[in-house]
């Protein structure tokens, strides 16, 4: 290593699960019939990374009342979303769409949704107070709530891998 490399100091939290594109995952439910429901949030790695958050926005909720219409059965579930109790805060959002855009002193950072999941709640205190994701991107500075349509945990990574995986990078 030179003197011109430069050193991120960040934490990694032991009660969550990690993904390769540096999102934290922490598992808040689980329903046989509606899935598993996961707080969300940018990992300290990544917001260190990034910079001091200036704004985020994050994936609009939608509000599907319209659609009840066209519900030939005439029960005012979402159609073909999964999450059947969620009502208009159960927005769709497909793998690869975006989750959050984050726009920092060194640019802007667009987070994909890692797989299809249901929006369950926004945190729109991070949109107010963008500040919260760099001083507590564990805590206050979570995200969502989600729940993914088909999110395999063996695909996550446990703090350590995590760990392991950054050195890689």
């Amino acid at each position: 290593m030179t003197e011109e490399d430069e050193f991120i100091e960040f934490k990694i939290i032991d009660d969550r699960k990690y993904s390769k594109g540096h999102l934290w995952y922490q598992k808040l439910d689980s329903d046989d019939e509606v899935g598993d429901l996961y707080k969300i949030g940018i990992t300290d790695f990544l917001q260190a990374e990034l910079g001091d958050m200036i704004r985020v926005v994050l994936a609009q909720q939608s509000n599907v009342d319209e659609y009840d219409e066209f519900n030939d059965d005439g029960e005012s579930d979402q159609i073909g979303t999964g999450a059947k109790d969620a009502g208009a805060s159960g927005h769709e959002v497909l793998e690869e769409e975006t989750l959050a855009t984050l726009r920092t002193s060194n640019g802007r950072h667009v987070i994909y949704a890692p797989v299809a999941c249901h929006v369950i709640e926004l945190n729109g205190e991070v949109e107010d107070s963008p500040e919260l994701v760099n001083e507590d991107p564990y805590g206050d500075g979570w995200l969502m709530n989600i729940r993914p349509d088909e999110l395999d945990e063996e695909d996550l990574l446990t703090p350590d891998e995590y760990l392991e995986y950054l050195y890689e990078v």
